[in-house]
């Protein structure tokens, strides 16, 4: 009998070094070979090849705090070519959660491509965010 034990999504811990913060959201991680198709002349049919692999953007999103966040605004507004560490954590549930096992999602390689935060509207209640959005080559789960 197959025994294993899920975790819900809100067991991560979510974190983008240099930043001393923790993230709500991740968008994880989607690694997608490319693919084309050829016809081999004879028969009526066409055929697929598997060709390099990408790994998409991911966002990091966390809600927004003027001043807590501020060395975030300011690390973008300095554009450099930076290198940010991300890493997505398991955690168990619980008012004090813990790492599951030894396993965790790093991205030793990512780069800020975008920042979006000061969404306004004086007529909602909703919480405001600020959102990272990071390119990658590499990421290990270990």
């Amino acid at each position: 009998m197959l025994s294993y034990k899920p975790i819900t999504q809100s067991q991560f811990w979510i974190q983008a070094s240099p930043f001393q913060h923790y993230f709500t959201n991740f968008s994880g991680i989607r690694d997608t070979a490319g693919t084309s198709q050829y016809a081999d002349g004879v028969r009526g049919r066409i055929f697929n090849i598997k060709g390099p692999r990408t790994l998409s953007e991911v966002t990091m999103t966390v809600p927004f705090d003027p001043e807590k966040h501020a060395e975030i605004v300011d690390f973008w507004k300095s554009y450099g070519c930076e290198f940010v560490t991300l890493t997505i954590t398991p955690v168990s549930c619980g008012e004090d959660p813990q790492p599951i096992g030894q396993r965790t999602i790093t991205i030793p390689d990512a780069q800020m491509t975008s920042l979006n935060f000061g969404v306004a509207d004086r007529t909602s209640a909703n919480v405001s965010t600020i959102e990272l959005t990071f390119v990658m080559d590499t990421f290990t789960y270990n």
